[in-house]
């Protein structure tokens, strides 16, 4: 069986080693599906999966079981060709007559059609093929029972049976939301990059609601965690959402200005944030004053060799920046969330 995983578009190497962390021995093939080595998608085939287990997974976004691959061109008449020979019968597996359907059409690259008309003519395809069996299909674009999704990258074309009806960054725990709250399967992957050592403390100086510590916690019960932030109303959401999620007892929560850290020197063996001005807040006249005093804070607060990550559209301001406080950048990847290409910065404390 393949299954098609959707994620954040830069994070898919991550995805495909948490698939194999999972799955271990029994997974055949893990690739990146598309045109590119960053699509947001990654193909897997395991041998005798539970396609729930794939739930599971904390960096995926959608899990989708593929019915049928083909290739497609550039025109319309190639698309309809294209979905006119895929293969509906896995269909059949999950369809009863009382059984809504939702379409979804997801397309990248270089067409003359558009995603509302791929999912148009599958729609249309979908209609003709169960009436021939003499079913009539029902049709619900709102709340349907099941969800078929027509992926085409570039000249590849992906009919699946989305098996997640609401995307899985939706964590249970996040009771509340910081205003610029960051995706929690990011959040997930930055800590998979930082990669802490074990009986370690791993602090978050501008945490917001925690989302990025508590993932980390939710990993790795062997670490020690502190989550501080300049706002007392957004610790008090952070603590809610630890609570929430069973990690409460294993972080510590300081309402502390970043640029004038409250906690000792060297107190954290790694960092690991996402600074305001860095996804969806617009920037301010005073950005690079308050980097400045920010990788300040980071210089003083950890130790001589430690690790940190965080996240930036910043990526010039952040490298000047770094290289004027000693830190030596190890890493760097390109993430694309909300539309806006971000920096993952990976550094050492010299």
């Amino acid at each position: 069986m393949r299954t098609l995983l959707t994620t954040v578009p830069g994070i898919e190497d991550i995805v495909i080693n948490e698939v194999r962390e999972l799955f271990g021995d029994r997974v055949i093939t893990a690739e990146v599906f598309g045109s590119s080595s960053i699509t947001g998608k990654v193909l897997v085939s395991i041998d005798g999966m539970d396609i729930n287990r794939l739930r599971a997974l904390s960096t995926v976004e959608h899990v989708i079981e593929v019915l049928d691959i083909k290739d497609v061109g550039k025109s319309m008449e190639s698309l309809r060709s294209c979905i006119w020979q895929l293969n509906l019968e896995g269909l059949l597996n999950y369809y009863t007559p009382n059984t809504t359907i939702g379409v979804l059409a997801d397309r990248s690259g270089d067409h003359e059609f558009r995603s509302p008309d791929a999912a148009a003519l599958l729609g249309e395809r979908i209609t003709e093929y169960l009436s021939s069996r003499g079913i009539k299909p029902l049709f619900n674009l709102d709340n349907p029972d099941l969800t078929l999704r027509l992926i085409i990258d570039q000249d590849k074309c992906v009919l699946g049976l989305s098996i997640t009806r609401k995307p899985l960054r939706n964590r249970p725990y996040r009771r509340f939301n910081h205003p610029a709250a960051i995706n929690p399967i990011l959040a997930n992957a930055m800590f998979r990059i930082l990669g802490p050592n074990p009986l370690s403390r791993v602090c978050d100086i501008t945490c917001g609601s925690g989302t990025i510590i508590i993932e980390g916690a939710l990993m790795r019960k062997d670490l020690i965690f502190l989550c501080a932030d300049i706002d007392y109303g957004y610790i008090k959401g952070a603590l809610m959402n630890a609570r929430e999620a069973r990690v409460d007892y294993l972080v510590d929560f300081v309402v502390m200005d970043s640029t004038k850290p409250a906690i000792r020197s060297g107190a954290c063996w790694h960092c690991i944030f996402n600074p305001p001005f860095g996804i969806r807040v617009e920037p301010l006249s005073g950005i690079s004053t308050f980097y400045d005093s920010l990788f300040r804070t980071l210089r003083d607060i950890l130790r001589s060799g430690s690790s940190a990550v965080f996240i930036t559209v910043r990526k010039s301001l952040a490298r000047k920046t770094l290289a004027k406080y000693g830190f030596r950048v190890v890493g760097e990847r390109v993430v694309e969330q909300g539309g806006i290409w971000s920096t993952i910065f990976k550094v050492v404390k010299e």
